[in-house]
C-alpha cells in the first residue's frame, strides 16, 4: 500500500487574478470604461472648439475633406467659423449622449446590475444615439460647408450632402446594439421567471 503524500505537498496558492471574484473584474472593467468615457467626452468638447477657433486649421481641413472645388473661396471670418462650430456641435452632442449612456451602463454593471431593466434601457438609448449620429453627421457636414461659403457671391456657394461608409457603420452598430438590448430583455425575463420558481 502506497503512502498518502498529498498532505506533505500542499498545492501552491492560486494567483491573485485567479482568486478574483467575477464581479470584481466587472467592476474594474467598468471603472476603466467610465474613465475612457470621460476622456472621450473631453475630446468631443475641446477638439471641435480648437478646430473652429483657428482659421488656418479650418481652411486646411475644409480644403482636404469638405470642399470638392478648390477654386471656391472660403469665408474664414469669426462669424462664419462660429456658425460652422455650431453645426459641428450637432453630432458632438449626439455622441456625448451616447457616451453618457455607456457611462450609466457600466455604472449599473459596477453595482452588479447585469440582468436588470437599467442596462437594457441604456443599451437601447445608446443604439438610438448611434443611429441618430449616422444622420446628424452628414447634416452637420452640409451646414458647416454652407457656413464657410454662404458669404460668397452667387454661384460660388456650396451645398454638400454626402453619405460615407462611416455613416453606414454607425447605423449598423446601432442596429446591432439594439438587437443585443432585445436579447438582454429576454434574458432578464427568463432570469425573473427562474427566480420565481426558487
Amino acid at each position: 500500500m502506497r503512502p498518502d503524500t498529498t498532505s506533505k505537498h500542499p498545492s501552491p496558492a492560486r494567483p491573485q487574478s485567479a482568486r478574483m471574484q467575477p464581479l470584481e473584474r466587472v467592476r474594474r472593467l467598468a471603472l476603466w470604461v467610465q474613465l475612457l468615457c470621460t476622456a472621450g467626452a473631453a475630446m468631443l468638447v475641446l477638439v471641435p472648439a480648437q478646430l473652429w477657433s483657428r482659421a488656418d486649421w479650418v481652411e486646411k481641413v475644409a480644403r482636404n475633406y469638405w470642399v470638392s472645388d478648390s477654386s471656391i473661396p472660403l469665408q474664414l471670418d469669426a462669424a462664419s467659423r462660429t456658425w460652422g462650430w455650431a453645426a459641428s456641435c450637432l453630432p458632438c452632442a449626439v455622441l456625448l449622449f451616447a457616451l453618457w449612456q455607456v457611462w450609466c451602463l457600466f455604472g449599473a454593471y459596477r453595482l452588479g446590475q447585469v440582468f436588470t431593466a437599467e442596462p437594457v434601457r441604456r443599451l437601447r438609448r445608446l443604439a438610438l444615439a448611434l443611429m441618430v449620429h449616422a444622420l446628424a453627421q452628414p447634416v452637420a457636414h452640409t451646414l458647416s460647408v454652407l457656413a464657410l461659403t454662404l458669404g460668397n457671391p452667387a454661384g460660388q456657394r456650396q451645398l454638400v450632402l454626402g453619405l460615407g461608409f462611416e455613416h453606414f457603420i454607425s447605423l449598423f452598430i446601432g442596429l446591432v446594439i439594439w438587437g443585443i438590448a432585445q436579447v438582454m430583455q429576454q434574458a432578464q425575463a427568463v432570469a425573473e421567471e427562474n427566480a420565481e420558481f426558487i
